[in-house]
């Protein structure tokens, strides 16, 4: 068997194990992305834990959703206060803590817009590519009558 045709299984696995990597981590961002979108948008705000105080109770790399301080508790939080400056912005109750999931989330937030940027373009390049098709042949085509 010649070297060429040996090569070729490999080569085709290759590009298929590296598709399918390529698709999955592309997936993973896109739902990360939605996700935090439908956070949101019901009312949660979103954060992740990157040390200081909370690394006692939540780890590092939680993400933590927080329901949002009705105002009654804010005004209450600003008269206990008496004008400190040094005193901690009322952020809300935790609601859930997911642990390191904020790893994720924070690669998603660094990358999505660049590889959404990414697949817009290369999806615009295959639909001009293909409606482009017929007139990069070499053939002789019958003139229309």
């Amino acid at each position: 068997m010649a070297r060429r045709k040996a090569d070729r299984p490999v080569r085709w696995a290759a590009r298929v194990v590296a598709a399918s990597v390529a698709l999955a981590v592309t997936t993973a961002i896109v739902a990360l992305s939605f996700g935090l979108i439908a956070v949101r948008f019901v009312g949660l705000d979103a954060y992740v834990v990157q040390g200081a105080p909370t690394e006692s109770m939540v780890p590092i790399g939680s993400l933590v959703l927080v329901a949002p301080v009705s105002h009654g508790a804010i005004a209450a939080i600003d008269q206990d206060d008496n004008g400190d400056a040094t005193a901690a912005p009322a952020i809300g109750t935790a609601w859930v803590a997911i642990p390191t999931l904020g790893y994720a989330v924070t690669y998603a937030q660094s990358y999505s817009p660049p590889i959404v940027i990414g697949l817009v373009t290369w999806i615009l390049f295959l639909i001009t590519m293909r409606a482009l098709a017929p007139h990069f042949s070499s053939a002789r085509r019958p003139l229309p009558a």
